[in-house]
């Protein structure tokens, strides 16, 4: 009988040992978040981007498992006591040891490394890249929610993520701001300029429950609006009323600038909003607004002095196009890869020069014109040009009305 019992006891204790185990058992290492900082800040310097270092380099998935100079690879997949990469960041000669002549990686972050390989090195994926996945709101037990209405310090369910974040660091929320300081908050940040005190006094004695919404809804339709938030936009568009370069002298592309802030004040989507300034011109039957929308890439800057090439004139517009384009539309320095391919992004560089090859057919030259320009003419010239095009086509030959179309269209 107690031996029974002792048989039952070292089995019960297996038992837990193992459940115990199973639970304590390391998450996989994730790559993007444990594996790649530590690469970026001991090892790319001299493997990846410029230098690849002994033939190797970890800015690529497949550079980072190819063979090096010395014939083998320096990751071995599931074998990390093999892999000559663990091997130069534990070796006792500080002449072999890396990252050469600075100091070694901790044992946690060696730990890390030793883990990912053995795991099977997988790469993964850059994390600006990825689809982001739903996340379950945290939402803490409240009386309030009962009855349909938030708990107090919330107003939406990103609050409840600030919460609790609040609570992991013992902080809590501000009291709500007096009526004045609100109002004054949301006049700068809808329109940049602060509310008169006729419109304090106003807000002040509105006791209305949406008296805040119905000033955020003025204030959205306000012509100041699109002329505040429109700035932000003509930044990265470098928009300039002058030319740039040494005499830094005027130029007419205001009407660019209008065009941004109208696109703010209409709300314009923003797919139409992309789609207009990058290929307005070759929209079905383009309207005069959505040609002024590609004056988006003639915000070049433009040289006109005396001795400059205009094709190295050329070539520098469309750089800075394709650097342009991508910086403000994937928001990353994409002109980095004009030399080497991307030390952070996963960006290679032949692959900034197909995507050259997509803005490399533009005219530029440095005249003091700015040609090729947009025509526009007033009501009158309108129809005079109507009764030209009339006589054109009733007297001379297709190609003759082809040729006045183009010169007299903007």
């Amino acid at each position: 009988m107690i031996r029974k019992i002792i048989v039952f006891a070292v089995l019960l204790l297996l038992v837990i040992g193992v459940a115990l185990f199973a639970f304590a058992k390391e998450e996989p290492v994730d790559f993007s978040t444990e594996v790649k900082p530590i690469l970026n800040k001991h090892c790319i310097t001299c493997h990846g981007g410029v230098k690849k270092n002994g033939g190797f380099s970890i800015l690529f998935e497949n550079e980072a498992f190819a063979k090096a100079e010395s014939g083998k690879p320096a990751i071995i997949r599931g074998d990390a006591e093999h892999s000559e990469f663990i091997k130069r960041l534990t070796h006792e000669d500080p002449e072999l040891r890396m990252p050469y002549n600075a100091a070694p990686l901790s044992e946690a972050e060696i730990d890390i490394l030793k883990r990912w390989i053995n795991e099977g090195a997988k790469w993964g994926e850059h994390w600006a890249y990825t689809l982001p996945k739903e996340v379950e709101v945290p939402k803490p037990f409240s009386f309030a929610r009962l009855f349909g209405k938030y708990p107090s310090g919330i107003s939406n369910d990103i609050d409840y993520f600030v919460q609790d974040k609040f609570s992991e660091k013992g902080l809590k929320f501000s009291d709500e701001a007096d009526k004045q300081t609100l109002l004054r908050r949301v006049y700068l940040d809808l329109t940049g300029v602060p509310p008169t005190w006729e419109e304090i006094r106003s807000f002040e004695t509105d006791t209305r429950e949406d008296a805040y919404e119905i000033r955020v809804d003025s204030l959205l339709s306000s012509s100041r609006y699109g002329e505040k938030w429109a700035s932000w936009w003509l930044d990265m568009a470098r928009y300039a009323d002058t030319k740039g370069y040494e005499r830094d002298e005027s130029r007419q592309i205001w009407k660019y600038r209008d065009w941004v802030i109208k696109a703010f004040n209409a709300d314009k989507p923003y797919d139409q909003f992309t789609i207009e300034q990058l290929a307005g011109d070759l929209l079905p039957e383009p309207t005069k607004d959505q040609l002024i929308a590609t004056a988006f890439h003639r915000n070049t800057m433009n040289n006109d002095e005396g001795g400059t090439d205009s094709e190295e004139f050329r070539v520098s517009s469309v750089l800075d196009r394709v650097n342009t384009t991508y910086q403000v539309w994937l928001s990353t320095t994409f002109e980095c890869v004009q030399c080497h391919s991307h030390t952070y992004d996963p960006f290679k560089f032949e692959e900034y020069y197909k995507s050259v090859a997509f803005f490399n057919n533009t005219r530029d030259e440095d005249t003091y014109g700015d040609h090729p320009k947009l025509r526009f003419y007033t009501a009158e010239d309108e129809r005079r040009l109507d009764s030209i095009k009339d006589w054109i086509s009733q007297t001379g030959n297709p190609q003759l009305v082809r040729s006045a179309e183009l010169f007299l269209t903007p």
